[in-house]
């Protein structure tokens, strides 16, 4: 139970939902996901079970896709249809080729203000459950990176848009500072994540179909997958003894200059085999270990002797 579930998040349920129904039938295993979708949305939630938890800060590093319908010239407090939506007084009626000019000023690192409604902490708490107390919220603005955003169709007042965006985008926030940059607002009336770094949506499983320890761990993908941007050193038993025991570890001196410039290494056996993550500590000459993923082999022992 190491590695990654590709799933397929319906409409409706939330994520901690997804978890929660997967977890029924792997426990005692952790399970963490790698990215919420609010419960409107669909499409890819990546599931990292077991020792794989670990690499959440590095999968959150995956650049995500969507795609997203709007509506302009009405507004909500959430920007999308999960609070009430009224129209904008004297909106004016966009055009599709001044929405256009104006999204390509929210490519590249930008400044967002999330929605009021958002799983974003605000003094330790979701800014969603304040706001649905009644307190008066300031949101306040981070810079997140957004590689792309693409018209795929205009029919005033309807346009959907793909996105391709870093981690802590919010898909509502760009459709909504368009408008405003164009003297209106906008809604949100659907998102679908169609990708996370190299997971597809068409590779997904569905969660119905995932109704057994089984099916489960059949589904489930090599955790290295989703850590391609990274590069590959290959150690030998001996090497991975001292990698398992967080050891410092020493390669041949020819393979140094090979590796350079790089930092973090994705480690394996000879077979190809993942077993974690190093690290090359260039002041001091020497590897160590940043993260090893215990083998599946491991944990079995540890669940027959618990």
């Amino acid at each position: 139970m190491l590695g990654v579930l590709n799933l397929h998040k319906p409409c409706g349920p939330t994520s901690r939902d997804c978890v929660a129904q997967i977890e029924n039938c792997t426990f005692p295993f952790k399970i963490g996901h790698a990215g919420t979708l609010d419960p409107m949305a669909s499409g890819i939630l990546l599931l990292l079970m077991g020792p794989a938890v670990r690499l959440m800060d590095d999968f959150h590093l995956l650049d995500k896709e969507y795609l997203a319908t709007f509506e302009l010239g009405v507004t909500s407090p959430s920007a999308d249809t999960e609070t009430n939506v009224q129209f904008v007084e004297n909106a004016p009626q966009i055009q599709s080729d001044e929405f256009c000019k104006a999204s390509e000023a929210f490519v590249g690192t930008i400044s967002q203000t999330p929605p009021v409604f958002s799983a974003v902490r605000i003094g330790g708490r979701r800014a969603h459950n304040l706001a649905r107390s009644g307190k008066r919220i300031e949101m306040p603005s981070r810079k997140v990176e957004v590689s792309s955003i693409e018209v795929l169709s205009f029919d005033f007042p309807h346009v959907s848009l793909r996105v391709v965006c870093g981690t802590g985008t919010y898909i509502r926030s760009i459709g909504r500072d368009i408008a405003r940059s164009l003297g209106s607002d906008a809604v949100m009336t659907s998102l679908i994540r169609t990708r996370i770094g190299p997971f597809r949506l068409k590779d997904a499983m569905d969660l119905d179909s995932l109704t057994s320890r089984e099916s489960i761990q059949s589904a489930i993908r090599p955790a290295q997958q989703g850590l391609c941007f990274l590069p590959q050193v290959s150690l030998d038993n001996e090497l991975l003894e001292r990698f398992r025991f967080g050891q410092h570890i020493e390669l041949e001196s020819g393979m140094h200059s090979e590796l350079v410039p790089h930092r973090r290494f994705v480690a394996t056996d000879s077979t190809g085999k993942f077993h974690g993550i190093i690290e090359f500590d260039y002041a001091n000459d020497v590897w160590k270990a940043e993260k090893y993923l215990m083998q599946p082999s491991y944990l079995q022992q540890l669940q027959v002797s618990g």
